[in-house]
């Protein structure tokens, strides 16, 4: 793992913590141990704790009744709400895009489908999950809207955590089928149409973490 080594070290403690968190090094309940993560970062344990409280503000993370704070159990209600909040906020930042993305953005967004696709022909299954979520974030970027941002971001914490799990050969090509789809509404200019292709793709991965979450 890359060491901190500049400023603002409480939020990029927050960046590779979260990251850790998502690549499934922590088992729900598990208590984080914060002098050993502080050392795997590089820093002290006051930015730590600081990424600690961001992480729990965000739902990842729970404070633990004997101190701490511990991975953060999720039920299908939440994930459910969760989902649907997200289909309505990405659907709308399709719309968005659809009429104020740049073109070095939708270049950007057809440039990452080459690469999903090069990397889902080399079972690249980490590479898969980057430049999927690479994708939303160059779509939402490409919606000029800071706060839809931030609104989104709130959200990434849960359903990101879920995401990772499922992806394989099989939801790389339909996730790949989907984004072709909603970039090209995004590139003929029709809100309405991106809008609707981005909520059929948020459909199609909840209904596989919900067939996940009731397997386990």
């Amino acid at each position: 793992m890359a060491r901190i080594v500049k400023h603002s070290l409480g939020q990029e403690a927050t960046v590779l913590l979260r990251q850790m968190l998502l690549d499934g090094r922590f088992v729900v309940g598990e208590r984080l141990v914060e002098d050993r993560i502080a050392s795997e970062l590089g820093i002290s344990r006051t930015p730590l704790r600081e990424a600690l409280h961001r992480l729990a503000q965000e739902g990842l993370l729970e404070k633990r009744r004997a101190g701490g704070y511990a991975l953060r159990p999720l039920n299908t209600t939440e994930v459910e709400d969760a989902i649907n909040i997200r289909s309505m906020l990405e659907a709308y930042a399709a719309s968005l895009a659809a009429s104020r993305s740049t073109q070095a953005q939708r270049d950007s967004l057809s440039a990452n489908l080459q690469q999903f696709r090069a990397a889902n022909a080399a079972g690249d299954i980490p590479q898969l999950v980057a430049l999927n979520s690479e994708f939303h974030s160059i779509l939402r970027t490409a919606a000029h809207s800071p706060l839809l941002l931030q609104l989104l971001a709130e959200l990434d914490g849960v359903v990101e955590r879920l995401l990772r799990p499922i992806i394989s050969a099989e939801e790389a090509d339909w996730s790949d089928k989907d984004h072709l789809d909603i970039l090209q509404r995004i590139e003929e200019r029709d809100a309405l149409a991106a809008a609707e292709a981005m909520r059929a793709h948020v459909r199609h991965g909840k209904d596989k973490i919900l067939a996940e979450l009731n397997n386990n």
